[in-house]
């Protein structure tokens, strides 16, 4: 049964003590969530032995393990919202972390305001994900990528080739096995800032992939818009 917003219990492994216990944690507390810390990989699973959370603020540079790693055993386990947090400003680690089951990723340093909004943000998409009603299991339709994923090819063999914007579109969707990827994932996937990447772009490279698909193959691309949410694609 979901809670109210403000009973979301939130982990945060973060191994910089002052940062976790001096500003982190106090700060989402002040902000309305439950909030528990801890400052090493191994702390964590000891945690999660214990209980769930809600969602998890993951910082990339860790003692034992990197946050990369962590989060993909998150993500394994269900369908808990991750925050990535890291120092590192490279387009590279940012879609590395959203490939690895991150829903969202923050460079330090951030307001806890922010990563307060960027957790409700998370938690408002994983509810209504929650909602929807199930999927087809992956690859079930006989679609697939081709030629490292520069092309796609239909059940009955005929295929078109891709453009790199298209490549990586498809990609991070196939990578999700029939699960729905967020808006902002697919374009953090696609090496852009949300706050400047103009939306319309999207929508024109999907309208014309449909079409390119359409025409090249005479299938429809198997690709649904979920409102309000993001993207789905069964192969």
């Amino acid at each position: 049964m979901q809670r109210d917003m403000n009973g979301w219990s939130v982990m945060v492994l973060e191994d910089e003590e002052e940062l976790r216990e001096k500003f982190l944690i106090p700060g989402l507390r002040d902000e309305g969530f439950e909030v528990d810390g801890v400052g090493s990989a191994l702390a964590l699973y000891r945690a999660l032995s214990l209980r769930s959370y809600d969602a998890f603020v993951v910082d990339v540079g860790l003692p034992d393990e990197s946050g990369f790693a962590v989060t993909q055993h998150l993500r394994k386990l269900g369908n808990a919202g991750i925050v990535m947090l890291t120092g590192r400003r490279g387009a590279d680690d940012h879609v590395h972390g959203l490939e690895q089951g991150a829903d969202a990723y923050l460079s330090k340093p951030v307001g806890v305001v922010v990563l307060a909004a960027t957790i409700r943000s998370v938690m408002r998409r994983t509810s209504s994900a929650a909602a929807l009603p199930p999927v087809r299991e992956p690859n079930t339709t006989g679609w697939c990528l081709t030629a490292n994923g520069w092309r796609i090819a239909t059940p009955s063999g005929a295929d078109v080739g891709l453009s790199t914007g298209e490549r990586l579109f498809l990609t991070v969707l196939a990578a999700a096995e029939g699960a729905v990827v967020t808006r902002e994932a697919v374009i953090g996937h696609l090496g852009r800032d949300e706050q400047d990447f103009d939306l319309h772009r999207l929508e024109m490279l999907i309208y014309r992939l449909r079409r390119k698909v359409l025409a090249g193959t005479g299938c429809e691309l198997p690709l649904t818009t979920v409102r309000g949410i993001g993207y789905l694609l069964l192969l």
